[in-house]
Order: C-alpha cells, then sequence, then structure tokens
C-alpha cells in the first residue's frame, strides 16, 4: 500500500520549550547543525525549523526520512552529533524536546 508519499515516509516531530530570550540564539545552532548535516545524512530527506508566533519560548523541528529505520537510527542516543548538539542547547532549553514519530500518509508542496 502506498503512502501517497514517494519518498518521504515518516516524520520526527521535535518540540521545543527555551527559556525566556534564548530562542533566537538556539535557532541559529539548530539551523547551522542542519546546515552540517545536510551533507553528511543522506537519509534525511529534508526538516523544517518553525518558532511559534504566539509563544516566543516555543519552537518546532520536523525532520523528514523515507524509512522509519533510517529516522530510529538518527535519534539514538550514540548519535554523536546530535547528542553533542544538544548538550550545547541543554543551558537555553526550559524543558528537554518531547519527540514524536510520525507516518506521512500524503505530503505534497
Amino acid at each position: 500500500m502506498s503512502t501517497g508519499a514517494d519518498i518521504l515516509g515518516y516524520v520526527k516531530h521535535n518540540k521545543i520549550r527555551f527559556k525566556p530570550g534564548k530562542r533566537e540564539e538556539s535557532t541559529r545552532m539548530i539551523l547551522e547543525f542542519f546546515k552540517e548535516l545536510e551533507r553528511k545524512e543522506k537519509e534525511m530527506k529534508g526538516f523544517v525549523v518553525m518558532n511559534n508566533i504566539q509563544d516566543l519560548q516555543e519552537s518546532i523541528v520536523l525532520t523528514f526520512w523515507e524509512t522509519k529505520e533510517a529516522m530510529d537510527a538518527f535519534y539514538l542516543p550514540d548519535n554523536r552529533a546530535l547528542s553533542d548538539l544538544v548538550e550545547k542547547l541543554k543551558p537555553s532549553f526550559e524543558q528537554l524536546p518531547e519527540r514524536k514519530d510520525y507516518q506521512v500518509a500524503k505530503f505534497k508542496v
């Protein structure tokens, strides 16, 4: 059965709450992380970083994957690149990011 998404099957939803005044600097760090990652992580099909307009402490980061296995492997605790980013951002977090997995039924831009 086709998911309706040819190469995009799964999404990791990361909800982040920052301490007051920490979101802008943290967003720059996240975007730099993805800039570097794009060259190395061929399994990741894309990402979106969204800053909540009403809540200045909240951001959502979505990462897009072809397979659940690739997504799960990237988010394992032994992924050094991701764990390094989280450690750098920890002082800016109000709480650790909340992560959820989704299967894509249809994706169109």
